[in-house]
């Protein structure tokens, strides 16, 4: 199974995409916002993939995400630790391929990602942690909908500075607010 998104595919992981992961896991550019602070060997990056690829389910489902014309791999996006009493869940997301970055993959992987968190999952709220420095990604979460709950200060040391983390979330009215509602209830509104 795919998600086809405009720019991107999202799809299972695979054991082939360890050798990627750990070129981009232990690069200090891709991993200076992420909470991955120790270098990682190979047998370590494939049993995380082996674990997130076997673990697909309503608790933590994980796919990689690949440019649509090319089937080339950028990275990874998920949601996990849901609670199905409350229907919320934590989402992670990553574009590893540099070169790839300010292009608006990470913007079609998140929508795509939200769509399934809540129109298959159903799930009612989505929330995720980012580094209160990083712009680049609060502002990307931004214009697809999130918005902040709260901060919490000197939560994480990087790079031998305390860094604040905000918490921010979506529900499924704004997202579909946004975004629009599933194809089934489209059809829906306009019956008579």
């Amino acid at each position: 199974m795919s998600i086809e998104g405009e720019l991107v595919r999202l799809r299972p992981l695979t054991p082939e995409d360890v050798d990627r992961y750990l070129l981009w896991l232990n690069d200090l550019d891709v991993t200076r916002t992420l909470t991955v602070r120790y270098p990682l060997g190979r047998e370590t990056e494939r049993e995380i993939v082996e674990r997130l690829a076997n673990t697909a389910g309503y608790e933590d489902v994980n796919f990689a995400i690949e440019v649509r014309e090319t089937g080339e791999h950028l990275g990874s996006v998920g949601v996990g630790g849901t609670y199905r009493e409350s229907r919320w869940g934590t989402l992670g997301i990553f574009i590893g391929a540099k070169d790839h970055w300010g292009h608006g993959y990470g913007y079609d992987a998140l929508r795509e990602m939200l769509r399934f968190a809540f129109w298959e999952m159903n799930l009612l709220a989505v929330r995720l942690e980012v580094f209160a420095t990083n712009e680049r990604a609060r502002d990307l979460y931004e214009r697809v909908g999130f918005v902040l709950e709260g901060r919490k200060r000197g939560a994480v040391l990087r790079l031998g500075e305390s860094v604040d983390v905000d918490v921010m979330s979506i529900t499924r009215a704004e997202f579909e607010a946004r975004h629009g509602t599933p194809p089934d209830l489209r059809l829906l509104e306009v019956l008579p």
